[in-house]
């Protein structure tokens, strides 16, 4: 039996593990919390830093291992290529690409060098030009951290000395904050073929407006894919393999301007936490998460031409919902048992455990779930995901309904 290590061991690993187990592998998860979430689900556990890489090397001789994956968190990354060096192991990309791909401004910066349109920034050293509101933002920082919508000069000042706390680099980037709608779009590369392979709308809820908006729902195919097909798809192609990123999965974090022209600001060159994978394998048989795997155990993604089977825009519509809760302790959460037996429903992974304490007020750790559904109508869409949030519930440790910000299912009968 083959064995992988895979680094890191937060709940959106939870699907990674699983998909290596279903292939007959062996897993050996690595994560410096004793209880981090996804540890229950692999063979065997261990609590090493999954940046300590001569302990994960010395692991990894120990149990004998065939590869090394990193579940979706972007700090493992230059790690897991230092591990995969010394171990001889394959690799999908390398620390150089993974630079670019985990800075804001290295990114940026490309996306103007291949023509792909993105977002207006401002340069620090020229504050008097700035036309609020703006977001200001950490260069290397993730998960919606560090972060802060600013509407004045004063609160400028604050938001930059927030965003250096969490950036390893010291830098920052002063955006335009951007009011239009956002799509994410998906790519998988193949032997240095990058293939669009689905592409959605992002739906948010803003509890202050302070705090970033967090995603309550993302519905598939995007209603802007025919712009984004015009106007970006292509030059993104070039800027992927002008860098040389020749096979794993790559997203794209965009807005829509005025004029209807998606724009790129943000990529990540791993597994994304939102798990589109897990749609997206459902509607081309196209899974970034086998994909991964192979990759590690031998060195190429697939066996078979992955192009033909990619379909951007399905006859079916899909939904990620990511329902979110205040701050607190889950004392009980409810009506997960039926929700998996509701027909569209293709899969849950829940972010707590009842016990499990919210924490980190307006970033991603307030998705408490999420819940994937494919459907073959609008219609029936709207009426699962109205199902879904009748019969879900988070309670605290005083009984009191924990959720916020639910998903107004009349956007998909409006826009859909």
């Amino acid at each position: 039996m083959k064995k992988i290590l895979i680094l890191g061991a937060n709940p959106e690993t939870v699907s990674l593990i699983l998909k290596a187990k279903e292939m007959g592998i062996y897993t050996i998860v690595t994560d410096y919390d004793p209880n981090a979430f996804a540890k229950k689900y692999a063979d065997q556990a261990e609590n090493i830093n999954a940046v300590d890489v001569d302990a994960l090397v010395g692991l990894a001789q120990r149990e004998k291992v065939d590869g090394v994956v990193v579940g979706v968190a972007e700090a493992l990354l230059p790690a897991y290529c230092k591990v995969c060096e010394r171990l001889g192991l394959p690799a999908y990309s390398d620390i150089s690409a993974f630079e670019i791909m985990t800075r804001k401004d290295h990114f940026k910066n490309k996306c103007r060098e291949y023509g792909v349109p993105t977002i207006r920034e401002y340069s620090p050293d020229d504050l008097d030009s700035v036309e609020y509101p703006v977001i200001v933002k950490p260069v290397d920082g993730c998960s919606s951290k560090g972060i802060t919508v600013c509407h004045s000069r004063e609160e400028l000042s604050r938001a930059v000395e927030h965003a250096l706390e969490f950036s390893r680099s010291g830098k920052y980037l002063i955006e335009e904050y951007m009011t239009g709608d956002e799509v994410i779009s998906y790519y998988v590369m193949q032997d240095g073929n990058p293939i669009f392979v689905g592409m959605c709308d992002r739906y948010t809820y803003k509890a202050r407006k302070e705090l970033v908006q967090l995603p309550t729902s993302y519905i598939y195919p995007s209603r802007y894919i025919d712009s984004y097909l015009k106007h970006s798809d292509q030059a993104v192609k070039n800027m992927i393999k002008g860098l040389g990123l020749d096979n794993g999965s790559i997203f794209f974090q965009c807005f829509v301007d005025k004029d209807g022209i998606v724009r790129t600001y943000e990529p990540g060159y791993r597994l994304n936490g939102a798990q589109e994978h897990l749609i997206i394998s459902k509607v081309s048989g196209i899974d970034a998460k086998e994909l991964y795997i192979n990759y590690a155990l031998y060195g190429k993604v697939a066996d078979k031409d992955l192009a033909p089977l990619s379909d951007p825009k399905p006859s079916r519509i899909s939904c990620k919902l990511s329902p979110i809760v205040k701050l607190g302790t889950i004392s009980r959460m409810t009506g997960l048992d039926e929700i998996k037996a509701m027909p569209d429903v293709v899969d849950i992974r829940p972010s707590y455990n009842e016990g499990d304490t919210v924490t980190g007020e307006g970033t991603l750790k307030q998705i408490v779930c999420r819940f994937f559904i494919v459907s073959d109508s609008k219609e029936k869409l709207k009426e699962s995901i109205d199902r879904i949030q009748d019969v879900f519930r988070v309670y605290d440790e005083k009984g009191e309904n924990m959720l916020i910000g639910l998903f107004d299912t009349g956007i998909i009968e409006r826009l859909y």
